[in-house]
């Protein structure tokens, strides 16, 4: 919640436009904090995640649906997109801080917590079976409060938008001069545009990126080996990913909204090689052809 935004409004506005834009940004960014962000202690995330294996909590409709989306998103990764993730991001980065690594048996503990089979919601009720499994959102909550913003403003009567947060982006309509808003993927490491990965016109799309250089650690094993691991973690692994050669380094991915955008460009950094998540977008693209990507590896 402390990443800056940026929203582009493609007209000249008057006062009273501008003041229903703001209630608008305002009103979504409460929205998203009072509800999916885990560092809000209030929040209703972080009162499930507070719960108690067995006892049952009436989800607020936003919430509920969301959990069906991520329940799609969950069946279609194959498990690989999974935010009950978050006792293991704990016990991971309590040990990385110290350039350590868990043992295989605190692990392996956490086996009962971590998984989308150990919750159930129906209804509009929600329970959890282990009282230790919480969810983290930061995998999707930004791609879908860009797409919350975007039709809000939309429906405001705002066409013509271009609004990041984070990296995440969506567009609508046209820019200013008449053409469609431009972006550029960055090359690994250099952001000069003249390097760029691709170009592209942004016509009612949305676009997200994710890669291994945001924050990492680096761990000394008693083997003298070293290792460094990134913020990504796996709930098929159990394990951080790995910077290494051949992993994939950065996965940038074109879909129609933000949220889709956002959690597939997170799944496909959770393949073991670039030739992996190149060969699972193409299936997937089959049935989804909407869909484009890029994929940079080490």
């Amino acid at each position: 919640m402390t990443i800056d935004y940026r929203i582009l409004v493609g007209e000249n506005l008057s006062s009273e436009q501008r003041s229903t834009i703001w209630q608008i940004i305002h009103r979504t960014f409460t929205e998203i904090d009072a509800i999916y962000n885990k560092w809000n202690p209030e929040s209703e995330i972080s009162q499930l995640n507070q719960l108690h294996a067995g006892e049952t909590r009436t989800l607020s409709p936003r919430l509920f649906d969301f959990f069906k989306r991520i329940d799609y998103f969950v069946k279609l990764s194959e498990g690989r997109f999974d935010p009950t993730i978050e006792p293991l991001q704990q016990l991971w980065k309590k040990y990385l801080e110290q350039g350590l690594e868990p043992s295989i048996q605190e692990i392996e503990n956490l086996k009962p917590a971590i998984g989308w089979d150990k919750i159930k919601f129906s209804d509009g009720k929600f329970q959890k079976f282990d009282d230790r499994t919480m969810f983290d959102f930061g995998g999707i909550a930004k791609g879908y409060c860009v797409d919350l913003l975007v039709e809000r403003l939309n429906e405001a009567g705002f066409l013509s938008l271009f609004v990041e947060w984070g990296g995440e982006i969506r567009s609508t309509g046209y820019h200013p001069e008449g053409r469609p808003w431009a972006i550029y993927i960055s090359n690994l490491g250099n952001p000069d545009p003249a390097l760029a990965i691709a170009k592209l016109d942004l016509i009612d799309r949305a676009i997200a990126t994710s890669g291994d250089y945001y924050q990492h650690w680096e761990v000394t094993l008693p083997t003298g080996e070293t290792k460094t691991y990134c913020h990504i973690f796996s709930p098929l692994s159990l394990y951080p990913l790995e910077i290494k050669p051949g992993s994939v380094a950065s996965a940038s991915l074109l879909a129609d909204d933000c949220l889709t955008a956002d959690t597939l460009a997170k799944v496909l950094m959770l393949f073991e090689t670039n030739e992996d998540a190149h060969a699972w977008i193409k299936t997937l693209q089959e049935t989804h052809p909407n869909l484009a990507f890029w994929l940079v590896n080490r």
